[in-house]
């Protein structure tokens, strides 16, 4: 009987968090087929809010704006709503964030790695908690200035300076800095909707990296680098992996420490790494060992080794 009551009484507090994000979005005209989308989904609706048994229960809803789905329609040929339950569930648990963020959260120098709703292991590999659990998926916000405006990012594709919110691959989308008031906690209005992430490699071909693509098919170990959870890259730019001739032309079935598969796995950090982790000073080491210096300028740029990095926190479904 107690499971009973505690079940109808998740049920009611879940269906009333969904009606207080539905009320706290009404007044806003630009949300009108998010909103359409709730209706029409009840049981998703739900589902966003199924957390909210206690007040330290809190979440961050980024709400996809009307130019979201025209977007969306426009790129798949279809309609959002079109999708399978399922995969729409998906889709709204990447964009539901743990913990109510506050525009200063946002607005964090050197960007926020936020975990999600996602924990469907097609999307969500990393690697397991300390006591192995499943860890959600992420995305990484970062704050900028372009014109006055702020965007967050979702990990997609790279920005000016704004607050973007970036997820699977490398993706970003726009985030109004002003946060609406729900019940559950509160809300950020997005110009997209994120991609959901995918393997390393596909997210590697996203952002152009098909050098060092190459050199994972070459030496077969795509599989292995797409099956590695929590498995971080540090993928050289085409320029880069070509300026070294000799190596990309090597032998791909040579071993030893100079050959192409040793540099490879000399690119690899087991653990999710994001550059919010990176500390001025900081030795972290590669796959097989190899030591990697860490160093911050005053700019904020970062340097592993003496290489710079150029581009980040680019999310697949087993790391980054």
């Amino acid at each position: 009987m107690k499971d009973t009551l505690f079940l109808t009484s998740s049920i009611l507090v879940a269906f009333t968090g969904a009606q207080s994000l539905l009320n706290a979005t009404a007044p806003f005209s630009q949300l009108s087929d998010f909103n359409s989308l709730l209706e029409s989904f009840p049981d998703i609706a739900a589902s966003l809010v199924t957390n909210l048994t206690s007040s330290s229960n809190r979440q961050t809803i980024l709400v996809p704006s009307n130019d979201a789905f025209d977007d969306y329609r426009e790129q798949r040929g279809s309609n959002v709503s079109s999708l399978s339950s399922s995969d729409l569930g998906d889709i709204l648990n990447y964009h539901t964030l743990q913990g109510a963020l506050s525009s200063s959260d946002i607005e964090t120098p050197g960007g926020l790695v936020s975990n999600t709703a996602l924990d469907n292991p097609t999307y969500a590999q990393r690697e397991p908690l300390g006591d192995g659990s499943r860890q959600s998926q992420v995305v990484y916000i970062s704050s900028t200035n372009a014109m006055g405006r702020k965007k967050i990012k979702a990990r997609q594709i790279n920005a000016l300076m704004s607050s973007n919110v970036q997820g699977g691959e490398g993706r970003e989308v726009e985030l109004e800095p002003t946060p609406g008031n729900w019940s559950g906690g509160v809300f950020y209005v997005v110009n997209g909707f994120l991609t959901l992430p995918v393997n390393q490699t596909d997210t590697m071909t996203a952002q152009n990296l098909t050098s060092f693509v190459q050199g994972l098919n070459r030496t077969d170990v795509v599989d292995g680098t797409n099956s590695a959870q929590g498995l971080t890259c540090l993928c050289p730019s085409n320029d880069a992996f070509e300026a070294m001739n000799d190596l990309a032309n090597a032998d791909a079935n040579a071993t030893g420490p100079g050959s192409l598969l040793a540099t490879l796995t000399r690119h690899g950090l087991t653990g999710s790494y994001y550059s919010t982790n990176f500390t001025d000073g900081d030795i972290i080491y590669s796959q097989d060992g190899y030591p990697i210096l860490v160093s911050r300028a005053e700019n904020g740029s970062v340097f592993l080794n003496d290489a710079m990095v150029v581009g980040q926190n680019f999310i697949a479904n087993t790391g980054e």
